[in-house]
């Protein structure tokens, strides 16, 4: 053990230990929470830690996770041993608690969650299902001894309803007899001592010829069984014995049965207590909002605003360092200022990490093993202490200076205090001195001021104050390392009204020397608020900046993954295409073939038509295997010329290189008034075109444009100089053509002017069956000049 039991309660680890008991269902893990302690090895740590960790994992994918179902089964084992004999509940609380081990072993064992601990405690618990199966068969749930638990218990309950039926039909003929009207209480049947009985007035007691069972309170009615039924009463008395032994012959065999599988019935109950205990671990690693802090070898603590898990409300974090640059830290400060808080928060949360427990602190929190944890803290704060107090610190010191070692960690508050400040110092210094020089990690708090010069004189000692605000007169709970506290007691004074001729008096009594060091000390906390604003902010923005790239970063890949799919999308409606041509192809064959046969026609020109509609499928074929290249592997740089025509496989148009390819493998493209940056990886070669597309509106004009392939065709048409009707016509057979070649964006060159040919071109474009929409050109496709196309 780390820490002593007595000194549990300094640091307030009952009261965790308590509210991880409370987050327990089963009465083992609640002794398992209570008893816990820290632990004296690295492994045992990091394995308790682990634990925590995968509870964690677990409820974040199953929150409603636990080992709900479970009871305490363990004094119902013993009874067994002993050869008692459980009673059904108790059965069906084994039953409960086999079942719950076994979907509890499931979920683990099945779990997405990667859990190594867990699924080990999972593997352990090798339940009896035959126990669990036979309890199951033989008792009902509502508690009561099943009739197919064995056949003869079957066979007596039939008989015993066999003959309750018989008697409540006799009575029911008794208690139907006119001649019996008058003597009846009630025409009812009940039963009393376990037999049929029917109420029958007193003054015809001798009238009635049966057995009296009982009476009513004023003796008006007795209750008697009719001599008709005795016999059929004697028979069913006889059949219910028969039925209890055999009930309690099943009990006891089903007993003798636990009894056998009690080792792995208790087993399979401590593996569910153990998932339970760590569970509720986690359960209040989250309620604290708390995580493991990271291992070391040395016997270190880095706490990163770390909160004290028992405070409520707006706590202060606490930040402090010790093992690293110093090994031993001294605390001084004006009183209520949460130097003791700050003690118990270090002592604590190096208790609950030993002890394998998330602390309330940031991920970057590190944490040594520390073999012996010593506490000497008294819970008075007062001005006034006595002899007594001062002696019972002292017995305390006296403990650890004679156990303490270099894997010790040491918490000592208000050092020295209770006595002659001189002389308290000089034991104080001495105290610390001893126990420093053995390489144990030491906090000590203390009000008196010679033990700031000796931090200051003592290697790998620091001295730390707890920041106090003079305008509002109050501590701010902040911690300072590096800078030791002052009393503020002439600028309090003079606040609360003191006279100036009196402070100055007071200054008097102080030496320069004094002074000089309360103005260094000073300028030393205004300098570390600097030091602390400015980290924050540079942490702040650090934290902002790494957020956005993550943003950026997931931006990027989703914007990736879209046009991927999106591209592999495209290839496959542009395979299907193909396909679906070479089909209606084929079956334009068949369909001429079938014409030309009934019409007895030249057999010749069916073959030739044939051949020619063969090449036309191969040509699609290859154009197919053309596409699939291109968009594999893409252009060498060495390919391309300037003034070549180029596909661009994502525009679905061509365009034209007007610089060769970059560095960074890209080239410069003009698709119509366009000018793109495009990846080789996107363009393929195309043959140049013999008959280019006529580019003045004068051309048009005359209608020559209906004697050119559609393959020709260019993605822009000037009509800028021609009427809205000469336009629309021009326009109307170059859509066609569009159409035909795959082009599916276009662009309309109409001019600014007076905006007429504009409207009158998109009035034409509302109602055209090949386009699918259309808008004004943006900034470098000619602004209001020009009007963009996209065709279906």
């Amino acid at each position: 053990m780390v820490i002593d039991e007595r000194l549990i309660r300094k640091l307030d680890f009952d009261k965790i230990t308590e509210r991880l008991a409370g987050y327990c269902l089963l009465p083992r893990a609640r002794e398992i929470a209570e008893a816990l302690s820290p632990y004296d090895t690295q492994a045992q740590v990091r394995d308790a830690l682990a634990e925590t960790d995968e509870g964690r994992a677990l409820l974040r994918v199953n929150p409603l996770f636990s080992v709900r179902g479970a009871k305490e089964v363990r004094p119902l084992l013993e009874r067994c041993l002993r050869g008692g004999t459980l009673i059904p509940e108790e059965f069906l609380q084994i039953r409960d608690t086999l079942k719950a081990a076994r979907q509890v072993k499931q979920s683990l064992l099945e779990g997405k969650t990667e859990a190594p601990h867990l699924q080990e405690i999972a593997l352990s618990m090798d339940s009896p299902k035959a126990v669990e199966d036979e309890i199951s068969r033989c008792i009902t749930e509502d508690g009561f001894v099943a009739d197919q638990a064995s056949p003869q218990l079957m066979e007596n309950r039939r008989s015993i309803m066999r003959l309750q039926q018989r008697i409540r039909d006799s009575l029911e003929g008794i208690i139907r007899n006119p001649s019996h009207q008058k003597i009846l209480q009630d025409p009812i049947i009940t039963q009393r001592s376990d037999r049929y009985v029917v109420p029958i007035k007193q003054e015809y007691r001798q009238a009635f010829a049966g057995i009296v069972h009982d009476q009513s309170a004023s003796g008006a009615t007795l209750y008697i069984e009719p001599m008709a039924v005795v016999n059929m009463g004697n028979e069913l008395r006889e059949v219910i014995l028969k039925e209890q032994r055999e009930v309690q012959r099943i009990l006891l065999q089903l007993s003798a049965q636990v009894e056998g599988e009690a080792e792995r019935i208790a087993d399979v109950h401590e593996g569910l207590a153990q998932v339970d205990f760590i569970v509720a671990k986690s359960h209040l690693s989250e309620s604290m909002n708390a995580g493991a802090p990271e291992l070391t070898d040395r016997q270190e603590i880095k706490l990163v605003q770390a909160r004290h898990p028992l405070l409520s409300g707006e706590v202060v974090p606490l930040n402090i360092e010790l093992g690293k640059s110093f090994d031993t830290v001294i605390i001084t400060g004006p009183n209520t200022g949460g130097k003791t808080v700050a003690l118990r928060t270090v002592g604590l949360l190096a208790a609950m990490a030993q002890s394998g427990l998330h602390i309330p602190a940031e991920a970057n929190s590190r944490m040594g093993i520390f073999t012996r944890i010593f506490v000497d803290i008294g819970d008075e704060q007062s001005v006034e202490q006595s002899l007594s107090t001062f002696s019972g610190h002292m017995k305390n010191i006296v403990e650890i200076v004679q156990e303490a070692d270099s894997r010790s960690l040491i918490l000592l508050d208000e050092i020295g205090a209770g006595t002659d400040p001189t002389e308290g110092a000089a034991l104080a210094m001495s105290i610390i001195t001893e126990l420093h020089e053995r390489g144990c990690r030491i906090i000590a708090t203390t009000h008196y001021g010679a033990l700031k010069t000796f931090a200051y004189n003592t290697p790998r000692v620091e001295n730390a104050s707890v920041e106090f605000d003079i305008e509002t007169l109050r501590p701010t709970y902040r911690l300072l390392i590096g800078i030791p506290g002052k009393s503020n007691a002439f600028y309090i004074a003079g606040r609360l009204g003191l006279g100036a001729a009196v402070l100055e008096k007071a200054k008097s009594f102080v030496t320069e020397r004094d002074m000089q060091v309360a103005d260094l000390i000073d300028n030393l906390e205004d300098t570390q608020r600097d030091i602390e604003r400015e980290k924050s902010r540079i942490q702040e923005e650090r934290h902002s900046i790494e957020l956005e790239s993550s943003k950026l970063k997931e931006k990027s890949l989703r914007l990736e993954e879209d046009y991927q799919e999106r591209l592999a999308k495209t290839q496959d409606e542009a395979t299907e295409l193909l396909r679906q041509t070479r089909r209606e192809a084929e079956g334009l064959i068949d369909e001429l073939k079938q014409a030309l046969k009934e019409e007895h026609k030249d057999q010749h020109a069916i073959e030739r038509t044939r051949q020619k509609i063969k090449q036309l499928s191969s040509k699609v074929g290859a154009q197919e295997r053309t596409a699939g290249t291109s968009s594999g592997g893409g252009l060498r740089p060495e390919e391309i010329m300037l003034g070549q025509t180029l596909y661009l496989t994502k525009l679905r148009q061509k365009g034209h290189v007007l610089k060769l390819p970059s560095v960074s493998g890209e080239i410069l493209v003009q698709v119509g008034v366009m000018k793109l940056n495009v990846p080789l990886s996107e363009v393929r070669l195309v043959k140049e075109d013999k008959v280019s597309m006529p580019q003045r509106a004068e051309t048009f004009g005359q209608g020559r444009i209906g004697k050119s392939k559609a393959e020709n065709v260019r993605s822009e048409i000037d009509l800028r100089g021609m009427m809205v009707e000469e336009a629309t016509e021009a326009l109307d057979k170059y859509l066609d053509d569009a159409v035909l070649t795959g082009v599916g964006l276009v662009y309309i060159i109409h001019g600014k002017g007076t905006g007429a040919l504009r409207a009158g071109i998109q009035d034409f474009l509302k109602g055209h069956p090949h386009v699918q929409s259309f808008r004004l050109g943006q900034h470098g496709e000619g602004d209001l000049g020009v009007t963009v196309v996209d065709l279906k």
